[in-house]
């Protein structure tokens, strides 16, 4: 039992060490259970605790990415803005520069036309400048003239010490050259009569281009150019008169001051133009101003007076001046320079015992007409005015007051050396009807025949003057000894009536 007993007592120490051991077994593996629990508790805890610091970190990441996608996208913005920004900033300055450039273009452009128009206003204004200079200038003829010329007079008077009137009017003629206002242009022609003490002269007037037909200039911006604006003919042609009379009386006191009293006692002036007959376009010389005057009478005149009129001051001195010089209508010279010309080559022939008259066939057609113009003024016709003549003859229209009806005459010198056709006076006869011409006349150098002297008996109003009847007329109204070379004289004509002696001629006689 006692054994039985300690075997139970073994047995029971044995199992209860073994419960023991269990219980160490089973603590030990609940401390284990435990153990691993809390490990795995701890292993979870921190498997949570890094899952979670895991999370917190993606969550930081992605906080942290959200952030820099933030910033990015601020950066972006900010960039984005900063570009556009740059880019308006860019587009404000490229307006800006354009406005500037259009600004300056602008400017540019005004100031361009600024000077532009301050250019044409410029240019108006000189061209007013030169007109007014040029209307200066003609106004200033007389005031500018030469002065105190007398000293010139010496020469002058040595000129003619051998009573060569030639020479004297040639000297006259280069000391007047030498002259303002005749120094640039023709020579001033001239004659001299000694017997009658006469100094004749021919001066080449300014044609009537030289006055601007323009009285300013001014610049009209509306239609971007320089308009003129015109004078009024009337006054054109005022000025132009006024020319003409200021360059005569200029010539005329010119001449007076290198001349001696002694020696000229008179003065005359003939004025022409030399220019182009806008009907024909042939040349013409017409003259537009004459005027004589007595040294005595022109000395009376004050050409330093202010407010002299010079064209007034040629009516004063009983001058004939175109009313039309525009129109180049023609004045009849008073004293005739050709004719003048002509007595003096008749007395220095006649001095040197040859026969040096005047041939009326070898005279120019201009001589010719003027001839025959002075025959019928100094006949008591009170005005001419030249056709045209298609002939080598003078056709010309003529007053006469002692003409019963109309006082009008129609005047055809044939300048031929044979027998006029009747057809010459059958036109003269349509031109008288045409100009409602009471009478009619047909002079030539040669004769007529039997059918024109009864054509003009039948009309009754045409009178025929033959070259023989005119020497008589040129004789006995202008004191002119001429002669006709004819080589074969009409029927019934003498050498005599043509002019010729038997030395001097060898026409045969019909």
């Amino acid at each position: 039992m006692a054994s039985s007993k300690r075997k139970g007592l073994a047995q029971q120490f044995i199992e209860a060490q073994q419960r023991k051991a269990k219980q160490k077994a089973a603590q030990e593996k609940a401390e284990q259970a435990a153990a691993d629990k809390a490990k795995k508790a701890a292993e979870r805890e921190q498997a949570l605790t890094q899952r979670q610091a895991q999370r917190a970190a993606e969550k930081l990441a992605m906080q942290q990415q959200a952030a820099d996608a933030r910033q990015v996208q601020q950066v972006l913005r900010e960039m984005e803005k900063r570009e556009t920004l740059r880019q308006q900033q860019e587009t404000q300055d490229a307006r800006d520069k354009k406005r500037a450039q259009e600004r300056a273009a602008t400017e540019a452009a005004r100031t361009a036309k600024a000077q532009a128009i301050q250019q044409f206003k410029d240019e108006a204004a000189e061209q007013t400048r030169r007109v007014e200079a040029t209307i200066e200038a003609i106004n200033s003829v007389l005031s500018a003239r030469d002065r105190q010329l007398d000293h010139l007079r010496a020469e002058t008077d040595a000129a003619f010490d051998d009573g060569n009137a030639e020479a004297y009017a040639e000297c006259v003629s280069d000391l007047l050259g030498q002259r303002t206002f005749f120094n640039r242009g023709r020579p001033v022609q001239v004659v001299y009569a000694s017997d009658t003490h006469r100094l004749t002269l021919v001066v080449d007037l300014p044609r009537k281009e030289r006055v601007p037909t323009e009285k300013s200039f001014r610049y009209v911006a509306t239609r971007g150019e320089i308009i003129a604006e015109p004078r009024k003919p009337v006054e054109i042609q005022r000025i132009y008169q006024d020319a003409i009379a200021r360059l005569t009386l200029c010539v005329a006191d010119y001449a007076a001051a290198i001349t001696s009293p002694e020696l000229v006692d008179s003065i005359a002036v003939n004025g022409h133009v030399r220019t182009s007959d806008p009907a024909t376009g042939q040349p013409v010389n017409p003259c537009l101003i004459t005027f004589l005057a007595s040294r005595e009478d022109f000395e009376q005149v004050n050409l330093d007076e202010p407010q002299l009129d010079p064209v007034r001051c040629m009516h004063h001195l009983k001058a004939r001046v175109s009313p039309n010089p525009f129109d180049l209508e023609p004045v009849t010279p008073i004293v005739n320079f050709d004719l003048e010309r002509y007595k003096l080559v008749e007395e220095a022939g006649a001095l040197a015992g040859l026969d040096s008259r005047v041939d009326l066939l070898t005279m120019s057609p201009y001589e010719f007409e003027q001839l025959i113009q002075n025959l019928f003024l100094a006949m008591g016709y009170k005005s001419w005015k030249t056709q045209n003549s298609r002939d080598d003859g003078v056709d010309a229209v003529a007053v006469r007051d002692d003409i019963a009806i109309g006082g009008v005459a129609v005047i055809q010198a044939k300048r031929y050396t044979k027998t006029v056709p009747i057809e010459a006076v059958r036109a003269l006869f349509g031109t008288m009807q045409e100009k409602k011409a009471y009478t009619g006349l047909v002079i030539t150098t040669s004769s007529f025949g039997p059918a024109s002297y009864d054509f003009a008996k039948e009309v009754g109003r045409i009178t025929l003057i033959e070259g023989r009847q005119l020497l008589a007329l040129l004789k006995e109204h202008l004191g002119m000894d001429v002669l006709i070379s004819l080589a074969k004289l009409p029927k019934g004509w003498t050498l005599a009536d043509a002019g010729q002696t038997d030395s001097g001629s060898t026409a045969p006689v019909n």
